[in-house]
């Protein structure tokens, strides 16, 4: 990856992870190492998303708090 996870788009990540996703869904019998490092990083991403959709969805929590005190 050239920038680190953590400064990229959300959008960015899940275009990465469905990149991965159809590489490894064509990859038949295909080099092993390859396939480990692109799960490996596969993984690191969804944490990465997982995270950034909990930070969202935090910030829409505290939208609609505030919208509620209007």
């Amino acid at each position: 990856m050239a920038k680190a996870a953590a400064q990229q788009s959300l959008k960015d990540i899940l275009s990465q992870i469905e990149s991965i996703t159809a590489w490894l869904e064509s990859a038949e019998g295909g080099d092993v190492e390859l396939g480990i490092e692109k799960v490996r990083t596969g993984a690191k991403l969804l944490k990465e998303a997982k995270e950034r959709f909990g930070s969202i969805e935090n910030e829409f929590r505290t939208i609609e708090e505030s919208l509620q005190s209007l």
